[in-house]
């Protein structure tokens, strides 16, 4: 096949260039008609699914009421869909925009994520100047032609603003600039709970600055925010632990979402401890993911790549365990995808990394609405049973394939640390002269 004419030409770097900026162009013009189409058409129905309950909450802040109001009195699942369910720093950052009224704010707001994400984009490849112009352009073509950025743009999610917020601390933090790692890492985590794993990450790194830096400006940022906010306090008392608990959803990827719905299509699996057991499984499995994750995340041959394979490595294992990963969440893995390729492009590994990064990356694309499942939503046998599970954990399946590459290549620089500290000591010790 490398004989065929058509094959042969993908062979000569400069040919792939030019297929692959043809390919980012068409796609960027798609992404740019897509997103002007949106933001000309938006209607508050359109708006209902996550934006409505974001203004709600920001209409709460700006007025010291209760943000979460509507949340205490939703009931189960419904309380997803319903309520503001975000830290209030959320609320208060969005409060500005409620004098614009619904649609106006939704508009600024959706220019904000747009922004966000390109801004993402940017930072990736400043901090991996190791991707060729090859490189750049895969990135950039994975990116703008991935289904959980449009997603995410459609129901106007927060994702890229974390994307924005992890990326820019790993940013700071290859610059040692201390503070802004700490202040990015405050942000992030007063967005969504979960970064505050990157703070025993710096400190597992031996990055403690950074670390203590982040605590005490989350600390501060909370407080803050929580004497703007009356009732706040609630989020931790009230929303995080019913959150928590997660939900048998079909979309929900991570390992929560799985257990659930295994637990609720057989919900005398284990007795009357089959919710106890389910909850168990839950708890172990993100104790053990985190855990791995930070026994991994040791210095390297060098200390940027280590650095950047841990936040990667996390970010991906924090999907995995997070109670709720819905499918625009995944916008997210844009960076551990980036640091994939760029470490692929120095390190030249073998092909069996790229194909298992492709792989990853085709599996969290796939919506389980490509697979026959029941169009009721019901199960009527165990035949549906299976297939429902099995569809509905396509992007569980990416999400690990990435976190165990990733943990693959944290290996291989550990195993050139331990290398070249040999290679040292051998030189060392032959430069020593005899007794």
């Amino acid at each position: 096949m490398k004989r065929w004419y058509g094959v042969r030409r993908l062979y000569e770097a400069s040919f792939r260039d030019r297929v692959l900026l043809v390919l980012v162009l068409s796609i960027g013009a798609y992404y740019l008609t897509w997103s002007v189409v949106q933001w000309l058409t938006l209607t508050p129905e359109s708006l209902r699914f996550d934006f409505v309950n974001y203004f709600g909450g920001a209409q709460a802040a700006a007025h010291g009421t209760d943000i979460y109001a509507d949340f205490k009195h939703s009931w189960g699942t419904q309380a997803w869909v319903v309520a503001y369910i975000y830290p209030p720093f959320f609320a208060l950052v969005l409060a500005p925009l409620t004098a614009f009224g619904l649609l106006a704010a939704a508009r600024i707001w959706l220019l904000a994520v747009h922004v966000a994400f390109f801004g993402s984009l940017l930072l990736m490849v400043r901090i991996h100047p190791e991707l060729t112009r090859s490189g750049r352009r895969l990135l950039w073509l994975a990116s703008l032609g991935f289904m959980p950025v449009y997603l995410n743009l459609k129901f106007q999610q927060v994702a890229t603003v974390w994307l924005l917020l992890i990326t820019a601390t790993l940013w700071a933090a290859l610059r040692r600039r201390t503070g802004l790692a700490g202040a990015f890492i405050a942000a992030a985590a007063s967005l969504k709970v979960s970064p505050i794993f990157l703070i025993p990450l710096f400190a597992r790194l031996a990055r403690w600055r950074i670390a203590v830096s982040a605590g005490v400006t989350l600390v501060g940022l909370t407080v803050v925010t929580m004497l703007a906010a009356p009732g706040s306090w609630q989020f931790f008392t009230v929303v995080l632990p019913r959150i928590g608990l997660g939900t048998a959803n079909w979309d929900n990827g991570s390992i929560d979402g799985l257990v659930s719905r295994i637990s609720e299509l057989a919900p005398n699996l284990f007795g009357n401890a089959t919710q106890t057991v389910a909850k168990v499984i839950i708890a172990a499995a993100a104790i053990a993911l985190i855990g791995v994750t930070l026994w991994f995340a040791r210095h390297g041959a060098q200390e940027t790549w280590t650095l950047r394979l841990s936040v990667s490595a996390l970010v991906t294992a924090l999907l995995i365990v997070s109670s709720v990963t819905w499918q625009h969440h995944l916008v997210t893995l844009l960076l551990p995808l980036a640091t994939g390729i760029a470490w692929i492009t120095v390190r030249r590994p073998g092909a069996r990394y790229s194909w298992w990064l492709l792989a990853a990356y085709a599996m969290c694309w796939v919506d389980r609405r490509a697979f026959p499942l029941p169009a009721d939503m019901q199960v009527h046998s165990w035949t549906d049973a299976a297939l429902v599970l099995a569809g509905t954990s396509v992007k569980l399946v990416g999400l690990l394939l990435l976190w165990t590459l990733l943990l693959q290549m944290l290996r291989v620089e550990a195993r050139r640390a331990s290398v070249r500290r040999l290679d040292q000591s051998v030189a060392g010790a032959a430069a020593r002269p005899a007794a």
